[in-house]
């Protein structure tokens, strides 16, 4: 597709309208990815989920109709983080998401491009199909989505020769960019050998009923090859596996207990951090209620410092930085920090 056609059936723009998770079955159909090398090659390039009368795969993410339907779910969940509407971020920083991450030309061109897009869908009727929840799962066991506002598609043997670290955060070289934030060591980063997932979305029409679960199990029995391979399950489609330890998120505080609830663990030691200086002001801070509170209180809300005081891990791992703990602890208690990103991991076995 040429870049002229592309700007137009994925435009760049905040995709609110809740129709577009409807689209024509053949469509979808067509949109699934066929992997040639897949161990069972004549399967359907999808799964059905029996008793759910649901369907699952691997599509496309540039066919325009999916790319509006997948940013479509993800945009209208995301409105829910707004400040304005009891959420955790102000409105400018959503919108900035909505508009150049998750807007179809986003959906289509951005994180995609390095990672498969799950889509879970159920029938309508006989022609239309609507898009239910979706998941971006990285490709390379190595990808990271996202390392700060200014790198997507980083490769983690390479980040330290693709990052610049000393760059300005504009036109005053003595402001720098990495400045305004604090989190582990590059190396340490990310775990080893985990997808990054990004995107975790169930349609808000069908919130509350369980569907996250059952898009999680699915991908497990039918995807994750380690948890097939213990748990002896045949290989049901033509796609691509996913042949990591596990799940691995970079997520906002509050998405922690929800994750938690699917049986990811939090990765000790890896929080990053909001530093506030002189010249790089963060934006206020509100409660649900609407009061302004301060960086140390908008961590406690999330159980900072007090979550790693005398206590340990519920399963000792390699990929915690328990070392970087007493970090962790010195920073949710600076007044000029405030908690950007919890990590969580969830292991195939």
């Amino acid at each position: 597709m040429d870049v002229a056609l592309a700007s137009q059936t994925t435009p760049r723009l905040i995709n609110l309208t809740a129709d577009d998770r409807f689209v024509p079955t053949e469509v979808l159909r067509r949109s699934y990815i066929h992997y040639p090398e897949s161990q069972n090659p004549s399967a359907p390039p999808f799964v059905t989920l029996e008793g759910e009368g649901l369907e699952l795969g691997i599509v496309h993410s540039d066919v325009p109709e999916i790319a509006r339907g997948v940013s479509s779910l993800l945009t209208r969940s995301l409105e829910d983080a707004k400040d304005q509407h009891g959420g955790h971020l102000p409105a400018r920083i959503v919108e900035r998401v909505q508009l150049d991450i998750i807007s179809p030309h986003g959906v289509a061109h951005l994180w995609g491009t390095e990672g498969h897009r799950f889509v879970l869908s159920r029938a309508v009727d006989r022609t239309t199909s609507e898009m239910v929840a979706t998941m971006l799962v990285a490709r390379r066991k190595g990808t990271i989505f996202f390392f700060t506002g200014r790198y997507n598609n980083v490769r983690h043997s390479t980040i330290e020769e693709t990052v610049d670290f000393d760059q300005p955060a504009g036109t005053n070289p003595e402001q720098k960019w990495f400045a305004q934030f604090a989190f582990p060591k590059p190396i340490d980063f990310k775990p080893l050998a985990f997808h990054h997932i990004a995107n975790f979305v169930v349609a808000k029409e069908h919130r509350g009923k369980r569907l996250s679960r059952v898009f999680l199990d699915a991908l497990l029995a039918k995807y994750a090859r380690d948890r097939m391979v213990a748990c002896g399950n045949p290989i049901e489609h033509s796609q691509f596996l996913l042949c990591g330890r596990g799940f691995w998120q970079i997520g906002d505080p509050p998405w922690l207990v929800r994750m938690e609830r699917l049986g990811f663990e939090l990765r000790w030691g890896a929080e990053s951090f909001f530093i506030e200086h002189d010249w790089a002001r963060l934006p206020a801070i509100h409660d649900e209620q609407g009061h302004a509170i301060s960086n140390l209180d908008y961590n406690r809300t999330f159980r900072l410092p007090e979550r790693y005081q005398g206590t340990a891990p519920d399963r000792p791992s390699p990929f915690h930085l328990t070392q970087r703990v007493p970090e962790v602890i010195r920073l949710s208690q600076d007044p000029r920090a405030k908690l950007q990103y919890f990590q969580a991991m969830f292991h195939f076995t």
